[in-house]
């Protein structure tokens, strides 16, 4: 290679320190060192770094403790970037007990590189400790006027804060001593634009108010004691998400909030007067995830305008009638063990649908009208763009009884099929899954995970079924099961592996590749009928 070429090559060295700089901030820390080895101007620019982001894992090895030696690396860097720098843009720093073999001796080292970096007006701080106790914080953090980003985990929060220019805040494991403390923070930062209380000890209750610039709040709450409570009066508030403890039932107030467009609500108790309020409050929502329990709940029905995605998992819902009217609604997603008798949804808009089947036999034995609900469940998601199918072993060999059982089976014009089975049944229970699922729709792709569930031992049988399948030239009602074959004129598999790699191979090499398939990769089988 000539010196232009090579000048053209590494024309990146020549950049000005603070280009270079904004390019690092995208980087992780060893990322950067790794950088830094190239040449001697790279190690310069990384010296003069002025984000520091430090994690023990990636400072120690199993066989030693350096726990001092850290703790006087991250010193001595904070130290430098203070003679350099007016300010630090971000800070973060990650600590476990784990990582430190005795880590009560070095807190007060470790608060004194928290306090290097205040001292500097840092902008995007990052704190996390995993530890026996709670981490005192140390009082210069309290007061930081320049602090826009502030997470943390592991730490005791006590005093009084004053972070005015806040505008993100995320709570992990955090012990609350005082029920004020979060009144005074919200209070002293009002500009707060996303709001995050994970686990927090302590907090009995939530209210929000004043916060106008406010847009997201995600709450979960911990084991012991609950969350009694959650009142927001904040009309800008775009995103709300809570996670119960197991069942736990928490008094939700959203009513002000007129202009939420997302609505995720998991692990809780799934009351009537939860759905009523969100189709009498929210208007404008969008996005509606319910993961819960059921509560005594006869009838459900959803009438949202302008919903678009509904995602419902309602693993011992008892209801009698489900009704789904949401003309937008693009996205459905569902999970239920027993399908209501009268299930009705309009799908005018409707692109995409996914179910979890897990029937129980038993379920299906003692409901005589089952057979005919289900078939017009799977009806009613005619003409969808994509279907995905959740498959466990009691739900395949539901599945299997129903077209069994019905002489003319009704195809489904579904064009793009999605398959997550989780089956470990014997091989005739998957080569029977495959013969029933064909049965019930030509597809005109089928889309599977490797290593996900019994997707490996589904693609296996379906390839060998391809490979040696047989045109019928006669047909007969006895012989509906397999009648797929013959409609099948051609079929190629695309593999889509890492970093966008694709590759389409025929069923015989796919089938020959089959032993040294990694997992996560997607596998597209395309039809022609």
């Amino acid at each position: 290679m000539n010196t232009s070429s090579m000048d053209a090559a590494d024309r990146i060295s020549q950049l000005p320190d603070h280009i270079k700089h904004r390019i690092f901030s995208f980087l992780s820390t060893p990322e950067v060192v790794r950088l830094s080895v190239l040449s001697k101007p790279w190690h310069q620019v990384f010296t003069s770094f002025p984000i520091s982001e430090f994690s023990c894992p990636s400072f120690f090895t199993k066989k030693s403790d350096r726990s001092y030696e850290f703790c006087n690396f991250v010193y001595k860097s904070l130290l430098r970037q203070c003679r350099l720098y007016r300010s630090i843009p971000r800070f973060q720093l990650s600590v476990s007990t784990r990582d430190l073999c005795r880590p009560f001796p070095y807190c007060k080292f470790i608060n004194r590189c928290i306090e290097l970096s205040t001292q500097k007006g840092v902008k995007e701080l990052s704190i996390y400790f995993c530890m026996p106790l709670y981490h005192r914080l140390p009082e210069a953090m309290l007061s930081v006027k320049e602090l826009v980003v502030c997470k943390l985990a592991g730490c005791l929060l006590k005093g009084n804060v004053n972070w005015p220019s806040l505008r993100v805040l995320s709570l992990k494991k955090v012990e609350i001593c005082d029920q004020s403390i979060i009144d005074n923070l919200i209070f002293t930062c009002p500009f707060i634009e996303k709001l995050a209380l994970i686990e927090c000890n302590g907090l009995r209750y939530l209210h929000l108010s004043g916060l106008r610039k406010l847009k997201k709040v995600k709450v979960k709450s911990q084991i012991s004691p609950p969350l009694e409570k959650i009142e927001i009066d904040v009309v800008s508030l775009q995103t709300f998400s809570y996670s119960a403890s197991y069942k736990e039932k928490t008094d939700i107030d959203l009513t002000s909030c007129k202009n939420l467009e997302v609505f995720k609500y998991k692990h809780g108790m799934i009351t009537e007067d939860l759905i009523q309020g969100l189709n009498c409050n929210f208007p404008a929502l969008k996005v509606l995830v319910l993961h819960g329990y059921r509560h005594h709940i006869q009838r459900i029905e959803i009438s949202i305008p302008l919903l678009e995605k509904l995602n419902l998992s309602l693993p011992d819902l008892s209801a009698e009638e489900a009704i789904i009217n949401a003309p937008r609604l693009r996205s459905f997603k569902c999970y239920m063990e027993n399908i209501p008798p009268l299930f009705s949804l309009n799908q005018t808009s409707l692109q995409e649908v996914a179910l979890k089947l897990s029937l129980d036999l038993i379920y299906f034995q003692q409901r005589e009208s089952f057979r005919e609900d289900f078939m017009e469940i799977i009806e009613s998601f005619n003409q969808i763009k994509l279907v995905t199918l959740r498959f466990t072993y009691y739900s395949s060999s539901v599945i299997n009884k129903i077209v069994s059982k019905v002489s003319n089976p009704v195809l489904l014009d579904i064009r793009h099929l999605k398959l997550k089975t989780y089956i470990d049944g014997t091989e005739k229970v998957n080569v029977a899954l495959v013969d029933d699922l064909f049965c019930i729709c030509r597809p005109e792709s089928l889309l599977l995970v490797s290593g996900c569930g019994g997707n490996d031992a589904f693609m296996k049988i379906l390839c060998k079924k391809l490979v040696r399948r047989v045109k019928h030239k006669n047909y007969s009602a006895a012989a509906h099961v397999k009648c797929w074959q013959r409609d099948l004129k051609g079929v190629k598999i695309e593999h889509f592996g890492r970093n966008g790699y694709k590759k389409v191979v025929t069923c015989h090499a796919f089938l020959d590749s089959f032993q040294i398939l990694e997992p996560k990769q997607k596998i597209r089988f395309v039809f022609e009928w």
